[in-house]
């Protein structure tokens, strides 16, 4: 009998979507939560929203200390920079170098390319029945306790 799990069939999925990401961005010393901490960045920024080190934290779901060295990391790197709000020393800013948009542009490509291979897969049909069960799916996954 065939292995009917489909959380095993997510997970595949999810993993040979990722591999190509991940192996591409490992050339640049990026990890995949920094490059989840950049894009999250880079689409506030877009928007006109300030970033500070609390709203990536609460975005990766991490502890300060994670990710004040996380961070620490892509400005040693030269992709983000970190300022102090005028206000209050403790909040810290977080803003992209044009290094940081680069690598963000790149990967929005190839999300580009993964949804292309999804949506040469499916019908249109197929894609709204699709997304519609992942909303589903997803609306029943318990929300993230605040304070972790």
């Amino acid at each position: 009998m065939e292995n009917k799990r489909l959380f095993g069939l997510v997970c595949y999925l999810h993993r040979q979507m990722s591999r190509e990401n991940n192996y591409i961005f490992a050339d640049y010393g990026i990890t995949p939560i920094q490059l989840n901490a950049l894009m999250f960045t880079y689409v506030k920024n877009k928007n006109d929203e300030k970033v500070c080190q609390r709203d990536i934290e609460r975005h990766v779901n991490l502890r300060p200390s994670s990710v004040s060295s996380l961070l620490s990391g892509l400005q040693n790197s030269g992709f983000i920079n970190r300022s102090c709000a005028a206000s209050d020393a403790r909040t810290k800013y977080v803003t992209l170098t044009e290094k940081g948009k680069s690598i963000c542009e790149e990967n929005k490509l190839l999300m580009d390319k993964c949804d292309g291979l999804i949506q040469s897969a499916l019908s249109e049909e197929e894609q709204e029945t699709f997304k519609n069960l992942l909303k589903k799916i997803i609306a029943e996954i318990p929300a993230e306790k605040e304070n972790q």
